[in-house]
């Protein structure tokens, strides 16, 4: 995961910081072979000053030989590098010009060792993406459950939705895994009453789980499947209604009101929207279709060991304003990786030892 990117990023500041570090070492040394011919009897202080001149089109100047700043065309000629290698790896367009604002105000505000420039912009990189990551930032699913579960406010209803293939179905066996594995008990809504084996999918997996299911036929009304879900669970004193829905394309607007229906009948204290990693920064405009008629809380990225670039997971709260929550990582239930934004730039730029 994460291929693609990290190892353009890389290439980008080990290039960028190979050319410039000669430079540097080059031009230091002519200046102080020159300062030396020109000051030989008087300069005997080994911390004097240099200026350090890069040749044409750019330049470092140096207060303390060491210490050196890059020159405004320096900047944004790495920086120009950097978007391009954003964009190749699916980060969109909007997002890789926004991190490209955010590069040049941190570059223009330090200082770097003039023989170690290449970690420097490693750290510089990984502080500003880390930024940009942390912008938004949503619920701890497993927290909030619990906390719930303490106030006695249950059922929590968490309604999920997204296109056919996402693995949606498989995702929220995986919650049910998490929260029965952390005490919190969870019923699941077979409301996928469209998709051929939806509903024996569901009851596969909450059979293997053993966690109950409430199931209809096909053709049956979501919504009421989902009523009878929350009914249940209150009944039983179940903490939590876990409520599947027909994966539908946002093209689709008899299953968007479909969706609409849902909200408005079950009431769902959250509701999930599920993506493919793979789709790229395409579900963006899935999600803003779907946040035209449904609030989306929160966002689970699966098939994320299937993504090389990884462009798509760096983008997607930035252009839909929505948190990341969770990461899939493969089939086991326990392939649920909870989002971290340190996880993804350590996975795109490791920390230097």
């Amino acid at each position: 995961m994460f291929d693609a990117i990290k190892k353009r990023i890389s290439e980008a500041i080990k290039g960028f910081a190979k050319h410039e570090e000669k430079n540097v070492e080059e031009e230091v040394k002519e200046n102080k072979e020159n300062e030396k011919e020109k000051e030989d009897a008087k300069e005997k202080d080994q911390e004097s000053k240099l200026k350090v001149e890069l040749g044409i089109g750019t330049k470092i100047k140096s207060q303390i030989f060491s210490s050196v700043s890059l020159s405004a065309n320096e900047i944004n000629e790495f920086v120009y590098t950097l978007e391009k290698s954003l964009m190749e790896s699916d980060v969109s367009y909007e997002t890789a010009e926004h991190i490209s604002k955010l590069m040049i105000d941190e570059l223009k505000s330090r200082r770097f060792d003039s023989g170690n420039i290449e970690k420097e912009l490693f750290d510089s990189t990984r502080k500003v993406l880390l930024e940009l990551l942390s912008e938004k930032k949503g619920i701890d699913l497993l927290q909030y459950a619990k906390e719930q579960k303490a106030k006695g406010m249950r059922p929590l209803k968490i309604l999920f939705l997204g296109p056919n293939g996402t693995g949606k179905t498989t995702t929220i066996a995986k919650i049910a895994y998490m929260l029965k594995n952390n005490g919190i008990t969870a019923v699941m809504a077979a409301s996928d009453t469209f998709r051929a084996a939806a509903i024996e999918q569901t009851e596969f997996h909450a059979n293997k789980l053993g966690v109950p299911v409430i199931k209809s036929t096909y053709g049956a009304d979501p919504a009421s499947i989902a009523f009878d879900a929350i009914a249940y669970a209150k009944a039983h004193g179940i903490d939590t209604v876990l409520i599947d829905s027909a994966g539908r394309q946002e093209t689709n607007k008899n299953l968007i009101k479909e969706i609409e229906k849902m909200a408005r009948v079950a009431k769902p204290d959250l509701i999930i929207y599920v993506g493919e990693s793979i789709s790229g920064n395409a579900i963006a405009r899935q999600i803003n279709e779907f946040s035209k008629v449904v609030k989306i809380d929160g966002i689970i990225l699966t098939k994320l060991d299937c993504d090389a670039k990884g462009g798509g997971a760096v983008s997607i709260s930035h252009l839909t304003g929505i948190p990341l929550l969770y990461f899939g990582t493969g089939e086991g239930y326990d392939a649920l990786v909870r989002y971290d934004p340190e996880f993804v730039v350590s996975s795109i730029l490791p920390a230097a030892s």
